[in-house]
């Protein structure tokens, strides 16, 4: 096990790990756990680790230590105790050591949901050299820029922001020089000192001017061949831009959602998903809540050649009938008092996608009124004799058992002929878990952005945690999950164990304390789940990943009353 003391105090908290043997704290950088306040002395305390115990010692400060109350010269101390540095308030934690090894790095590079870059220095590896950090992290993103159809200034500014942050260099600019005007396409300044000891390195073509201002003569003349190859890239695309004639480009097929699913079977729905969205086919998705149903249904619209028509969606679980059919099919203005006339969701996505959610939760009457659309392509809305038009491709969606239902005859045999020409069942997140590390750094990343912070990444043992959980809840709850962890996080730290909800974590924790038989149980019921999991529900290849018998198999599955596999 390892040990970290968690300091609070202003709006700051500070977390260190604590190694073996003394580990000095004070306001002084020095310290092995520095804590920057004013009323901590500059070498306060010291906490010593041994195999014995540890223990904490006061240093003389100038407004002691204190321990339960008490100002102390030396005591030991244990796991959740709390003391008192200057008017600091620590507390001695216990984590696994693999808690302070790094399962998941976080990318150095931030995007925001537009696709802009944010960059920035500090998120770089500091063994890398400028060279280093322009060449793998910056240049790559530059020449797709050039590629594509960005104007001048847009990348003279990426190619600014670029140098300005991986050289050292305390200034630059990149003028426009095709005109009599010289404007200014890029300028970023820092302070400098003295500025006697910075030199200026000055490139220039015919359309434009590079000047950058280096810390030093040395780093000018070593990081010149850079700065040539960032006035290269902002000639050739000149040069594109005036030889290039004008074409008109057939849009780019849609990307497929991020993260990138690295599970082989996802990857299929989303290959055949793409074929599917070439015609106008009902399309049916069958899946748990919180799988993707919703990502899936917007991904087949923007593969379509509806992509520039509406896409509209509506929850059919989420309204009693009548409303759900007013907003369906729309109302006629006096129908009842006071209700002016607006159009349904059906009439809104003429001649683009509508998604219907939760389609299973219709009542017969609603589901009848829906295949007439369908067949006529056209609606009368509630209360109306005229019809308006309704040509929208259905995408409906659903975590009802459809085919038990057409056969209690609670949904319509021909609705589902119209709506399930292609049938998908989306799988839940325990039987995709190569996904979840992904998922997990994508989300973090994300939500780490939301609130202006940088993570280190997510510790070894929080990600088997994650990776173990069933998530009932599924993608959907492993955002949410990462969106409150997140909360918990100072910049730079690593998501472990300790910020994930109990429920998460306590797995292995519940079992602390139990009777021997009990966490027997529980590890068998976690195996046989697993196992269930990973083969389908297939009971028979269960029992043999298990290398058990199949009547021991399902007396097992009976004993522990483990839910039936779909």
């Amino acid at each position: 096990m390892a040990y970290r003391l968690l300091a609070k105090f202003d709006d700051q908290t500070i977390r260190a790990t604590l190694h073996r043997g003394r580990n000095t704290v004070g306001s002084d950088p020095s310290c092995e756990v520095c804590l920057p306040n004013a009323t901590v002395s500059r070498r306060h305390a010291v906490v010593t680790v041994t195999k014995a115990g540890i223990e904490l010692e006061d240093l003389g400060s100038t407004n002691g230590t204190l321990l339960r109350s008490q100002r102390i010269e030396k005591a030991a101390v244990v796991v959740g105790d709390i003391f008192v540095i200057g008017r600091v308030v620590v507390i001695l934690e216990e984590l696994a050591d693999d808690d302070l090894e790094v399962g998941i790095v976080v990318p150095r590079e931030l995007f925001d949901p537009s696709g802009s870059m944010t960059f920035d220095v500090g998120d770089l590896t500091e063994s890398f050299s400028p060279l280093d950090r322009f060449a793998l992290d910056h240049l790559p993103r530059l020449l797709d820029t050039l590629c594509g159809d960005t104007d001048r200034q847009r990348l003279a500014q990426l190619v600014g922001y670029s140098l300005f942050e991986t050289m050292p260099i305390t200034a630059v600019e990149i003028i426009e020089t095709s005109n009599e005007d010289r404007g200014i396409l890029y300028a970023a300044e820092r302070p400098v000192d003295d500025e006697h000891d910075a030199h200026w390195v000055e490139v220039m073509s015919p359309a434009c001017q590079i000047r950058t201002r280096f810390d030093r003569p040395s780093s000018g003349e070593h990081y010149r061949p850079v700065v040539d190859s960032a006035l290269l890239l902002l000639t050739l695309a000149e040069r594109n831009r005036s030889s290039t004639p004008a074409v008109v480009r057939p849009p780019k097929p849609p990307g497929r959602p991020q993260p990138l699913t690295v599970d082989s079977a996802m990857q299929r729905i989303y290959d055949q998903a793409e074929r599917v969205a070439r015609g106008d086919v009902g399309v049916l998705i069958y899946g748990e809540s919180g799988t993707g149903k919703e990502v899936l249904a917007s991904f087949i619209h923007n593969a379509s050649p509806r992509v520039s028509q509406p896409l509209v969606t509506i929850n059919c679980a989420s309204l009693p009938r009548d409303l759900l059919e007013a907003e369906l099919f729309g109302v006629e203005k006096g129908v009842a008092t006071g209700v002016e006339a607006r159009p349904g969701k059906f009439e809104a996505a003429d001649k683009g996608t509508i998604f219907l959610d939760e389609v299973g939760d219709m009542a017969p009457e609603t589901q009848a009124k829906i295949l007439r659309v369908l067949q006529e392509k056209e609606v009368f809305r509630l209360g109306g004799h005229t019809p308006r038009r309704a040509r929208a491709r259905v995408v409906a969606a659903t975590n009802r058992p459809i085919h038990k239902m057409l056969a209690e005859g609670t949904f319509r045999s021909d609705l589902y002929h119209r709506i399930a020409t292609w049938e998908v069942e989306l799988l839940p997140l325990r039987r995709r878990r190569a996904d979840i590390p992904n998922l997990a750094a994508y989300f973090l990343t994300y939500e780490a952005q939301r609130y202006g912070i940088r993570v280190r990444g997510i510790s070894r043992a929080a990600l088997r945690a994650l990776r173990r959980y069933r998530w009932p809840g599924n993608i959907r709850q492993l955002k949410n999950e990462l969106s409150r962890a997140v909360l918990f996080l100072e910049d730079r730290e690593l998501l472990d164990t300790g910020r994930l909800s109990a429920s998460i974590r306590g797995d292995e924790q519940a079992k602390a304390g139990l009777p021997l038989a009990k966490i027997l149980e529980a590890v068998e019921r976690d195996e046989i789940v697993a196992a269930l999991d990973a083969c389908g529900g297939d009971t028979t290849a269960a029992a043999e990943r298990l290398q058990v018998s199949r009547p021991t198999l399902y007396r097992r599955i009976k004993s522990l009353k483990i839910e039936s596999p779909k």
